[in-house]
């Protein structure tokens, strides 16, 4: 049994779950199909940044949604979480690029800061992992170059932008301070994250298996199919709006089978 306790914050356990559970998973199959067939819909400008990283993050999302179902077919769990953690981070940059394209600009940012880090470590000392980049004729050249992009940029106020300020921006610091960190212990592998996983504990609470592979139970997966399916059909709805897609009906049929299962769930009666 997963233990993670937002679980137990945003989604009540019940022993009659199986059926809302595996509803759940056919909501978010449903959801990936549905965000692939409108794709064709969309009309943008492969060669304006703002499009082109707008509908990457977009395609992006859609591919991490696809494979947490697969994942969770193919009794992968583990992995689930992960992939959350990374979908969560790109709705995030997504939001806030679709609400104010100079965001690109940040991102531009945080795109030359990791660069510079990684040519000034090639060249600092040995390191057979950028052995490549060390020996680039150029390296010196492209460094000085990204560092005066850089400055520029964060002189006019377009500074890389720490994970907090970009959930801030999003209006989501209520997910930063709750869902995320649970979500970031999963992809630490922290204590949290390797007792949800591998410890059993008996049903009289007197002892506890160390487990390898756990089969999937969907009823302990709830929580993350749930954000899955809110941010999946989120993005869908907004990425058809900022590009004038005018398809409005099938994500707000999804938006209504969302609401109906979370419905489900409030109303349960509680475990004994």
């Amino acid at each position: 049994m997963r233990t993670r306790a937002w679980n137990e914050v945003h989604v009540r356990r019940s022993v009659s779950r199986m059926n809302t559970s595996q509803k759940y998973y056919d909501l978010m199959c449903r959801v990936h199909e549905t965000a692939v067939g409108l794709i064709p819909r969309l009309s943008f400008d492969k060669k304006h940044p703002w499009h082109l990283h707008l509908v990457g993050l977009y395609c992006t999302m859609t591919e991490l949604l696809r494979s947490a179902c697969i994942l969770l077919r193919l009794d992968a769990g583990t992995v689930v979480p992960i992939l959350l953690r990374s979908l969560l981070e790109a709705q995030v940059d997504f939001l806030n690029l679709a609400e104010d394209r100079g965001y690109g600009y940040h991102m531009r940012a945080t795109w030359l800061k990791e660069w510079i880090k990684l040519l000034k470590e090639a060249g600092s000392k040995p390191n057979p992992f950028l052995k490549g980049f060390a020996q680039l004729a150029n390296r010196q050249i492209m460094l000085s170059e990204w560092e005066s992009e850089l400055k520029k940029l964060t002189d006019q106020g377009y500074n890389p932008l720490k994970h907090w300020e970009k959930f801030e921006r999003a209006h989501l610091q209520d997910a930063y301070a709750s869902l995320y960190n649970f979500l970031c212990c999963e992809t630490h592998n922290d204590i949290r994250a390797l007792t949800s996983r591998h410890v059993q504990i008996a049903a009289d609470g007197t002892d506890f298996q160390v487990q390898l592979y756990t089969p999937v139970d969907l009823d302990d997966f709830i929580a993350d199919m749930d954000a899955f399916c809110g941010i999946a059909i989120k993005v869908t709805e907004v990425i058809h709006r900022v590009l004038e897609s005018a398809e409005t009906e099938a994500i707000t049929r999804l938006n209504l089978d969302l609401q109906d299962l979370r419905n489900q769930i409030q109303t349960e009666p509680p475990p004994a």
